[in-house]
């Protein structure tokens, strides 16, 4: 699991989570048994983003063609996300090479999750940043 968060951070508060303007996630592997849900899911009550990039790899779909495993906390991490862009995140999901049957539903929301081939350049970490995924 590869997470970045970009500065300043912001407390809202001594147990509201903190607040950044940017969050770029990478291989959380939901579908593997070898996936962190319930620590991602700690990190994910624990901070709250405008922007949130989910950049490849949120979904094992290779796994799960082999054999499903699914348990709730992979679920609860799904209902976490969707929860964060009903409140008002921006989330971008750009599909890598696990989850690449995502890669069908380019220009698509789900939830509010907005699937893009590319994410735009990610100008709250500055002019050098654009989030791709190989």
């Amino acid at each position: 699991m590869n997470v970045i968060s970009s500065h300043p951070f912001e407390a809202n508060g001594d147990d509201a989570p903190i607040r950044v303007r940017t969050l770029f996630i990478s291989d959380i592997h939901l579908g593997t048994r070898g996936c962190q849900a319930e620590k991602f899911l700690d990190f994910l009550r624990d901070y709250d983003a405008d922007l949130i990039y989910l950049v490849g790899d949120i979904v094992d779909g290779w796994q799960l063609k082999s054999g499903w495993y699914w348990p709730q906390s992979h679920n609860d991490v799904v209902q976490k996300l969707l929860r964060k862009a009903r409140k008002g995140s921006r989330i971008i999901y750009v599909p890598g090479n696990h989850d690449e049957v995502m890669r069908d539903f380019y220009g698509t929301h789900f939830g509010g999750i907005e699937v893009m081939e590319q994410a735009p350049s990610a100008a709250t970490a500055g002019p050098s940043h654009c989030p791709t995924r190989g």
